[in-house]
């Protein structure tokens, strides 16, 4: 079924065709449009051939004819910088100037807002070397600047013999030999004073207004979260599109650069594209994504990084996955080990020599691997890395590096990753035309460059017409919809606060009525835009979320005229799935237990944290303990909490191994504890591997060798207000027990005579120590204490040792309440009736050992017997990592 055009009023526009008169438009998307709407127009008439008429975007049409002038020696030829080169030499001006006084915290972002500046100044056509102007700069420290960049901008480029495009447009001016076209501007919008005055010294000007029609507004949908809107604006799409499959609609994000990605989900997702249907979306975007985020250019820039000194172990560990590398024969438990070890590094930048290391390890040769030792020096021992080179000089070992990682591998591209392959080649034939803005480019220089420059480029598939239509706010102009939704009117957004440029004056801008000055020029553009929208849809459907984080937002003020009545709506999910489920077939399968074999009881012991993810959920021990399904680590900048942990416990070992009792505590002196301490601390960091040290940096372990200090202070305070005299028997102390018939092995942190000669059995807590309540109960949920005290039968105490700071102290429960923290056993045990329990702290003791034998043991038995069912407690899931082997998520669907 053939589309209606998107371009409805030829009538306007034929005399004005018919008499070469050139059609400027405000954007790309009309231009296309009106061509195609002549097309269809002629074609229906009979004609198969015809003049080529011009309809152009008005500042492509203007750079088109001072080409013409140069071309026809009317102008001097200059070279004309795009965007793109247009900020290298911004950003260079910026990095020299030897007058600055204050440093930026971004120069690529001041270098773009320096752009900004400057070609707004040229479209209003402000002389920034005007006396008066240069008044309004010297108010501003950031303008100051700007001018005194911008002077040696222009002086860079005359020396270049090159010009922006605005100041190619001013020499236009003086040029009536290519000023001879008569021109329409199919727009309401107030134009800059160039380009105004450019259209006013053409052969003749024309405005011609867009399209009007009278559209029906139904009423306000407001939603209480974006996705909900999203949902239901690409459900809209879907039912408007069944009606009529020939009809034009289409859906206006506020806010494309964060909206868009998501409303394509639900798009694909109502009109079932999200798989084997994928390219059959009945829907155009207008605009694409940035080329540096698609799959296939993103892993190309990955591999140039690995030439780099350092490289983030998420560039690594995403190559090795990557399906546009050669697929190098490796054993998935080689290759499983080896992303374990680059977690593990626990830093987010690794240096090469650590990568080179970890990686020579991974591949098989004996498998046919390719020379991976090859692939490794051409990225990371090349004498080319250290010498600078021209941009276009880069290009080879470039093309060098991807081609020894055989990307793209194979030649399996789709449709759309050659058309993004094609985009890569191009843009850097782009990169290396920059050899007359730029001398030389260090590695690191030229990579950020070329990504630069890749996010600049916008991928859009080349795809048929379609009858939906994703726009952004202002490229509805001149074009009429059946339908049209506009998404995001609320109040914080329409009108927009005002932004106007930092390196400009805000008096300048406000007189001159620049862009986002202030919210009078917000608010006027915002009304044209509604307007706009008003006039271009037979039905227009308008909709904003009414809560963020919690709060009431109120809808646009634009809608206070009472053409929009609100009403409330909440999202709903989407039922098909429901309707999938109903028409299928499932079976039926029996879980049946799977005890431990003899097998594993005999190769394998385990620690307290089965008991605990037993208690947690069956199904969690099960993952862990008998699949051992690890988690890979996320990598950190610095230590993991668990290298803490144990520096932490190795400094105790030392520090208590020579104090001994709590009478040394208090009879040494601070000079000789302090010394105690160091000596402490740094046994403890000799623990830490060479490699791992290679990685951390000596800076890293002087703030860990700090910390640690005061860790160890503040707790030898809360040591010696202890109310009981103490010595410490046991330090780290390995043991073995038997429960249930599971084997465990153990390790006592530490375990304290008293002065009456009981002992308490303590554990060190770095982190949060939680409540003594989660020792009680049927399942305990922290069953390493109540564990101890089974081993120690004549312990009076368990406790744990919080070293969290702010949380320092015991807390634990013994035969009696003797230390601050510690609370009697009887609080915890209910009167058996006798009043025996209450009258005798042992008995209470020995009641909670009885439980704690009898729950941990049915706990330890179940693990043995194979129980493993899916049964969490409230806060099992919320630091699980295993949701891809339970299924939970699915299930509770």
């Amino acid at each position: 079924m053939s589309l209606r055009p998107l371009f409805q009023d030829m009538d306007s526009i034929a005399r004005l065709l018919a008499e070469d008169v050139a059609i400027l438009t405000p954007n790309r998307r009309l231009s296309r449009a009106i061509r195609e709407a002549e097309a269809l127009e002629r074609q229906t008439s009979g004609q198969t051939v015809w003049p080529s008429s011009t309809v152009l975007p008005l500042r492509q049409y203007w750079i088109e004819r001072w080409r013409f002038a140069v071309t026809r020696g009317f102008l001097a030829p200059y070279t004309l910088l795009d965007s793109a080169a247009q900020r290298l030499v911004w950003r260079q001006v910026i990095d020299q100037d030897s007058e600055g006084r204050f440093s930026l915290l971004s120069p690529t972002r001041a270098a773009a807002l320096c752009q900004e500046a400057s070609e707004r100044l040229a479209l209003w056509r402000i002389d920034p070397g005007d006396a008066d102007t240069r008044q309004l700069f010297s108010f501003d420290e950031d303008s100051m600047a700007f001018l005194r960049w911008e002077k040696a901008f222009r002086s860079v480029l005359k020396d270049m013999d090159a010009m922006t495009p605005e100041q190619a447009l001013e020499a236009l001016l003086n040029c009536p030999e290519a000023m001879d076209q008569a021109v329409a501007i199919m727009s309401d919008d107030d134009l800059p004073p160039l380009h105004d005055a450019l259209c006013r010294a053409a052969g003749e000007c024309h405005r011609v207004a867009p399209p009007r029609q009278e559209g029906r507004v139904l009423p306000l949908r407001g939603f209480s979260e974006p996705r909900a809107e999203l949902q239901a604006a690409a459900r809209w799409c879907r039912e408007q599109y069944l009606k009529d499959p020939g009809g034009r609609y289409a859906v206006v994000l506020s806010d494309m650069q964060n909206d868009r990605d998501r409303l394509e989900f639900f798009l694909r997702q109502e009109f079932d594209c999200l798989s084997k249907n994928y390219a059959s979306l009945p829907v155009n975007f207008a605009t694409g994504f940035r080329l540096d985020r698609v799959p296939l250019v993103r892993d190309a820039l990955r591999i140039l990084e690995l030439s780099l000194p350092e490289v983030t172990v998420e560039t690594v560990i995403t190559l090795l996955q990557s399906r546009f590398v050669s697929p190098f024969k490796i054993h998935a438990e080689k290759r499983e080990a080896s992303l374990r070890r680059l977690r593990e590094l626990a830093r987010e930048r690794v240096p090469q020599h650590v990568l080179h290391g970890v990686l020579e390890e991974l591949f098989d040769r004996s498998l046919g691997a390719p020379p991976w030792d090859l692939v490794l020096q051409r990225s990371t021992n090349g004498a080319w890395q250290k010498r600078a080179r021209s941009p276009s000089q880069w290009l080879e070992p470039f093309k060098a590096i991807l081609n020894a990682w055989g990307w793209p591998y194979g030649t399996a591209l789709d449709s759309l990753e050659y058309q993004q392959a094609v985009q890569w080649r191009e843009t850097l034939d782009a990169f290396a035309a920059q050899d007359h803005v730029v001398a030389e480019l260090s590695l690191a220089e030229a990579i950020q460059s070329l990504r630069e420059l890749l996010g600049e480029q916008q991928f859009q598939p080349r795809t048929d017409d379609q009858a939906v239509q994703v726009l952004g706010p202002l490229e509805t102009t001149g074009l009429q919809f059946d339908a049209l939704w506009i998404t995001g009117m609320s109040a914080d957004r329409w009108p927009a606060a005002a932004q106007p440029n930092p390196y400009l004056p805000h008096s300048l801008q406000r007189q001159s009525g620049m862009p986002h000055a202030d919210a009078a020029w917000e608010r006027r553009w915002a009304e044209a835009r509604w307007t706009q929208w008003l006039q271009g849809a037979t039905e227009i459907q308008i909709s904003y979320v009414n809560l963020v984080d919690g709060s009431e937002v109120l809808p646009s003020s634009l809608l206070s005229d009472g053409a929009v009545t609100a009403e409330t709506s909440e999202s709903r999910p989407d039922d098909r799935w429901l309707t999938q489920r109903a028409a299928s077939t499932f079976e039926s399968l029996a879980l049946a237990a799977v005890p431990v074999s003899d097998e594993e009881r005999v190769s394998q012991g385990v620690g307290t944290s089965v008991l605990e993810q037993q208690s947690a959920c069956p199904f969690l021990a099960f993952a862990a303990a008998r699949l051992a399904a690890t988690p890979l680590p996320a990598p950190v900048a610095g230590l993991l909490p668990s290298e803490r942990g144990t520096l932490l416990h190795r400094a105790l070992y030392t520090l208590w191994g020579e104090i001994k009792d709590s009478e040394n505590l208090h009879r040494i002196d601070e000079s000789e504890l302090e010394a105690v301490i160091d000596a402490a601390v740094g046994f403890a960091l000799q623990g830490i591997d060479k490699a791992r040290l290679d990685v951390l940096g000596g800076a890293l372990l002087d703030l860990e060798q700090q910390r640690l200090r005061r860790v160890l202070l503040r707790w030898l305070e809360v040591e010696r207000a202890r109310d009981e005299g103490f010595t410490v028997v046991a330090r780290e102390e390995p043991r073995e027990h038997v429960l249930g018939g599971l084997r465990l092995r153990l390790r006592l942190d530490r375990v304290d005579e008293l002065s009456d000669g009981s002992t308490v059995i303590v554990d060190y807590k770095s982190g949060s120590p939680g409540s003594v309540s989660q020792w009680l109960g049927d399942r305990p949920a922290r069953p390493q204490l109540p564990l101890y005290a089974l081993l120690e039968p004549f312990a009076s105490g368990i406790a744990y040792a919080s070293l969290k700071p702010g949380m320092e102290g015991f807390k634990g429960i013994g035969k009696r309440a003797f230390e601050a923290g510690i609370a009697s056993a009887r609080d915890h045990v209910d009167d058996d009736g006798d009043g025996e329990t209450q009258d005798a702290p042992e008995n209470a003791m020995e009641a909670l050992r009885g439980h704690w034998r009898k729950a941990l043991a049915e706990l330890a038995e179940e693990f043995i017997g194979g129980i493993s069912p899916v049964d969490p407690t409230v806060e099992a899931c919320r630091y699980c990592q295993r949701f891809s082997l339970c299924r939970l998520g699915e299930e509770l669907l």
